[in-house]
């Protein structure tokens, strides 16, 4: 079997195994490797035939041990909001954020986000240790003073309280908890100054302290647009302003900020011209060949290259797969493509064997297959320089290249972004080029002589073409049509034939059948082709917010919103982070109406994030609310008992609060709602206590048993009264609660009295996302579980009483 073949074959049991749900036992693999090694090792003259076994056991194997260590060294449950007293080296570049008072209203004090590595535990120690170990920290209204020795390379004594590194699991969410696992984090957790004083031990040189050094140079030298230069050079986007952020999201360039293959490239494509340069001339004086030299220039600068730029997953899959292509380079006659692909892909999954997990690793594999695909045989530039010379080969082989890459990521963005827009595909053509050409080499160029005026000018040249391109991106998204293509459609069919489509699209021109690809690529790119599940449905979605709430309710044809779950003192919004990624994903560009209940921060404090993104029709809220938020909306109304909204199917009768005239505690004046869908109810209550609960018994009698109630105040033991569980009876009960927090919720009393009713009980620290969809006439939902994916990580980080609860009452979900 040929060497290629091996490759793959390893690195797809790399792949295999980080796919399960759950990791094998070593035992398993070895009983594996025997059922199907021993077959082959007993025939005469066949022991070549094991080679390929050998190969996908030794996959199999590197990826399970790999999978369990990672899973092994992470803070256990047990010591979930423990103190510690730990000597710590900040490694990354800390950017302050304003600590928000309320959901609307910034107050002066800072926060700041950063990762430490802990260099020594004062007192005692876990299992696995924590020193050694990465946390993702922050700190909570951090004095100026303090915030300016909080850099890149300095060391601390810093009291913290930790957790397991756990997230928010989410429909067409981030996977935060899987990237803490990528990455290797212990834990996250803050710093506890109540506990004792942070200390300052001072500074250590090596590369976080250099590149803390370098962003200071930037900001300093830079006359515009420093920021964004310290995101190309050091992957340091904490200080990109909201709006920037924006404007690269809306058109689809945010990637050009985002150090990835891009950028290693274009960096170790300038370094190997200035490394050609100086080899020609070195062996003008010494007669040696130019080659040598300029792949140790391309080699060196691109390890720099990603050593400034913190070294993140993503650079360190281009920097693999940037040496491979050079090696190929070097010795291209020796070392087919096929071989090269093969051999990068099984080392960037052997450093990191659960990469295949980032959309990023499919992108770059992607985009470098359709380059070796298109290129094939090289025939389209040999006839380009013929007819116009090596100037013409090149630009032909650049728009070719640009062509290629563009059509091969067209359904992976539908796949993996639930989109693109076609705007965005134009402004990338012209906006790529640009990047590489005018910005990163005088800004490479500037930083090699940072210190001399010509770097200064470099620099400076540099941030003019960035705040340029900055400029024509928003006069493009201006001009151009904002219209997005959604997808991906549910016909796995489809799919299958629309990347065969691309395939043959990206065949060199001139072989046969080749246009035909046009005919299976564009279907499911096409915005107006009906999609599956068109027909009577409703879906209530429990988003997974942690300690807050956000539901979206929708039809085929209205989409509402039922409070945005809450804001954090670092300036995280629900909103921003997960509710439109959410709505994104399910084909939602704009919001028919959002409903904020009343104004605490865990149920309101999304809602700025939320209008930032999507426009917002109709904005419901409790009347002083209702003033607060409405400039963010198109049209306004509050909610009061006796009124109701009619949208398409759905009815919403206001049950609370019963004036608009609102005063005291934001609780008691909670928005009250009950659904209504073709016989299906729906009752969302906001934080309502006990009292109010006692109320609404007595006034609005219900048509029926509740299908599905939110539990006021996530479970409180001032709410979820006898007196509401008798009026509403309801079948299901969903609990939106953070993990582990504080709080408590639900209160076991809350647990005890709902599952006397016979209710079936949820909850979204336990489960993630809840989605229930009901068909017309069909009767029970369909129940879909966030945490059910399957991530062998879920199912580790389980918490043995939680299980043991659930094992007792088998009717219950969690």
């Amino acid at each position: 079997m040929s060497p290629t073949a091996l490759l793959w074959a390893y690195a797809l049991a790399i792949v295999f195994v980080g796919s399960l749900p759950q990791l094998p036992s070593w035992s398993e693999l070895a009983t594996f490797g025997v059922v199907i090694l021993a077959p082959v090792l007993i025939l005469p003259g066949r022991g070549w035939l094991s080679v390929p076994f050998i190969a996908t056991l030794l996959g199999a194997g590197w990826g399970l041990w790999h999978n369990q260590h990672a899973l092994e060294q992470r803070l256990p449950l047990s010591a979930h909001g423990a103190n510690f007293l730990v000597e710590v080296q900040v490694v990354s570049l800390p950017w302050p954020s304003l600590t928000e008072s309320a959901f609307d209203e910034a107050a002066a004090t800072s926060s700041v986000r950063f990762s430490v590595r802990v260099l020594r535990v004062h007192g005692r120690d876990l299992s696995p240790p924590l020193q050694g170990q990465l946390l993702d920290l922050t700190w909570y209204s951090i004095d100026e003073g303090v915030l300016t020795q909080l850099r890149g390379g300095s060391l601390w004594l810093l009291p913290v309280r930790l957790k397991p590194p756990r997230g928010s699991v989410n429909p067409h969410g981030f996977d935060y908890e899987g990237w803490l696992l990528r990455r290797g984090v212990y834990a996250t957790g803050y710093v506890h100054p109540q506990v004792q004083p942070p200390q300052y031990l001072g500074l250590q040189p090596g590369i976080p302290a250099l590149r803390h050094w370098l962003r200071d140079k930037l900001l300093e030298t830079a006359e515009t647009r420093g920021e964004l230069l310290s995101a190309l050079l050091l992957g340091d986007r904490g200080g990109i302003d909201a709006g920037d952020q924006r404007l690269l999201r809306e058109t689809g360039t945010a990637h050009l900020l985002a150090i990835s293959g891009l950028h290693v490239g274009m960096v170790t494509g300038f370094f190997m011209l200035v490394g050609g340069l100086l080899g020609r001339a070195i062996g003008i004086c010494t007669g040696a060949t130019p080659r040598g030299v300029t792949l140790l220039f391309a080699l060196s600068a691109s390890l720099i290259y990603t050593l400034l730029a913190g070294a993140p997953l993503s650079a360190q899959r281009a920097l693999v797969m940037t040496w491979v292509l050079l090696l190929v380079w070097q010795w291209r006659r020796r070392i087919s493509s096929g071989f090269a692909y093969a051999l990068a892909l099984a080392l960037v999954l052997t450093i990191q064997p659960l990469a295949f997990y980032g959309a990023g690793f499919w992108l770059s594999f992607i985009a470098v297959g359709a380059l070796l695909l298109g290129f094939r045989g090289r025939q389209y530039l040999c006839q380009a320089h013929k007819r116009g010379g090596r100037l013409l080969g090149s630009t032909a082989g650049l728009l070719r290249s640009q062509w290629l890459v563009t059509v091969a990521l067209l359904l992976p963005s539908l796949v993996f972004f639930s989109g693109f827009s076609p705007g965005g595909l134009l402004l990338n053509l012209i906006a790529i080029p640009w990047l590489g050409f005018l910005v990163l080499p005088p800004l490479m160029l500037g930083v090699l002589l940072l210190v001399t005026p010509p770097g200064a000018w470099c620099i400076n040249f540099a941030a003019w073409q960035l705040d340029a391109l900055m400029h024509f991106l928003g006069g493009g998204h201006n001009l151009l049509p904002s219209w997005q293509i959604l997808g991906p459609p549910a016909e796995v069919g489809l799919l299958v034939l629309s990347a065969l489509g691309a395939v043959l699209l990206l065949l060199p021109p001139g072989l046969p059948g080749r246009n035909l690809g046009w005919l299976l690529l564009l279907p499911p790119l096409l915005p107006f082709l009906p999609r599956v599940g068109e027909g009577e449905w409703l879906r209530v979605t429990v988003l997974d917010v942690g300690q807050g709430l956000a539901v979206v309710v929708h039809t085929p044809r209205q989409r509402l919103l039922y409070d945005t779950g809450p804001i954090s003192g670092s300036g995280w919004s629900a909103g921003r982070e997960i509710i439109v990624p959410y709505l994104i994903g399910e084909g939602v560009l704009a919001l028919d109406t959002v409903v904020v209940s009343h104004g605490d921060r865990d149920h309101a404090g999304g809602f700025a994030g939320l209008a930032e993104s999507l426009p917002v029709a109709h904005l419901i809220a409790p009347g002083r609310l209702e003033r607060r938020l409405g400039e963010k909306a198109r049209r306004t109304s509050p909610c009061v008992a006796g009124g109701e909204e009619i949208l398409g199917d759905l009815r919403l009768r206001w049950l609370w609060p019963d004036s608009t005239d609102i005063t005291g505690e934001e609780n008691d004046h909670s928005c009250v709602a009950v659904i209504e869908w073709h016989g299906v109810q729906i009752l969302l209550a906001g934080d309502v206590p006990a009292e109010v609960e006692r109320q609404l018994a007595k006034s609005y009698p219900l048509s029926g048993p509740v299908d599905l109630l939110l539990a006021p105040h996530h479970g409180s033991r001032s709410s979820s009264s006898n007196a509401l569980i008798a009026w509403a009876a309801p079948r299901r009960v969903v609990f939106s609660a953070g993990f582990r927090h504080h709080f408590g919720h639900p209160h076991p009393d809350v647990v005890v009295r709902y599952a006397a009713s016979g209710a079936a009980l949820f909850s979204t620290a336990k489960s993630g996302a809840l989605v229930f969809t009901w068909m017309r006439g069909a009767g029970a939902p369909l129940v879909e579980v966030a945490r059910a994916a399957p991530r062998f990580w879920y199912a580790d980080h389980t918490d043995g009483a939680d299980a043991e609860w659930r094992l007792s009452r088998r009717s219950q979900l969690w």
